[in-house]
């Protein structure tokens, strides 16, 4: 009873406390040993996927750190209670109390200010992006056979977003807005002609969206290709949970398990997104970090 007892109580301060204030008293109430070897992974819920607890990046992280543990030890790994625009997100990243792990699209910011794992998650697959649109306007897209006629199309992008900056650059229109949601009602307002997103997000958000815009559609011609892969972030200087999680996924890669949640995630969407039928616009990424590791044929999707 006692050790249950006891069960219960590290649960419940793993899971009520900030990551650094719930081992310390795990360490105080005589657990120093557990406490000290334990590494506390919290991640933020930033996905646009109807269940976050099916989506890539949690059975990603779950399968790294598992791989990982022969040789790093015990691990907790949970989701954060709040969700967090990218702004606030990234300085409770760098205090690394209430969330300390997120995969996001790089930034010079991000890559500077936090520890970046530059594997791509979804193995770039994100770096393509297809438009959520008024159907009525399907034409309009369908008739852009070159990327100057495609800029003549306003776009929609968020204010803190990574690749807003790198549209504006690339010569497009872009209309900024505050959350994904509030760009959803822009789009249905007219304010602006289309909404690139990554497959999963286009295809998700149509669904979720529709009954409040019934025109809404995922635009059938093209897709953007821009270089801005996803990557793991860790926060609050945290280099050993940083070290764990890149051993993990280098370990997923070599047995071939990355690959595996890959293509049993991506597969589908990728089939019914059409994108192979697609035109592929590509958008040079003048923020990219030169360390980012294109050269590395392992870490990329390719639709053809």
């Amino acid at each position: 009873m006692a050790w249950k007892s006891w069960t219960s109580w590290r649960f419940v301060i793993l899971h009520r406390l900030p990551i650094k204030r719930a081992v310390c008293l795990l360490a105080l109430l005589g657990w120093q040993g557990a406490a000290c070897a334990l590494d506390v992974y919290v991640i933020d819920m930033n996905s646009s996927k109807s269940s976050f607890s099916d989506s890539h990046t949690l059975k990603l992280v779950t399968a790294a750190l598992e791989a990982s543990s022969p040789k790093y030890g015990p691990y907790e790994f949970r989701v954060a209670a709040l969700r967090m625009e990218r702004d606030r997100l990234l300085q409770e990243m760098l205090k690394g109390e209430l969330v300390n792990l997120s995969g996001q699209v790089t930034s010079q910011e991000w890559e500077q200010k936090l520890i970046p794992i530059r594997i791509p998650i979804d193995k770039g697959i994100s770096c393509y992006r297809i438009s959520l649109i008024d159907s009525r306007n399907q034409d309009l897209f369908s008739a852009a056979r070159t990327l100057d006629q495609l800029k003549n199309l306003s776009l929609g992008s968020g204010r803190q977003w990574s690749l807003t900056g790198t549209y504006k650059q690339a010569g497009f229109h872009v209309v900024e807005g505050t959350t994904s949601a509030g760009l959803h009602s822009m789009l249905a307002a007219g304010r602006f002609q289309h909404f690139p997103r990554a497959i999963d997000e286009a295809i998700y958000e149509q669904a979720a969206y529709v009954p409040s815009f019934s025109t809404l559609s995922v635009e059938r011609s093209f897709a953007l290709y821009v270089p801005s892969p996803r990557y793991f972030f860790l926060g609050g200087g945290q280099k050993r949970l940083a070290q764990r999680l890149e051993y993990g996924l280098q370990q997923l890669i070599a047995d071939g398990r990355f690959d595996h949640l890959f293509h049993e995630s991506y597969d589908g969407l990728i089939e019914k997104s059409g994108l192979r039928k697609r035109r592929i616009f590509h958008i040079d990424n003048p923020l990219l970090s030169p360390q980012t590791p294109l050269s590395n044929k392992a870490y990329w999707y390719n639709p053809y």
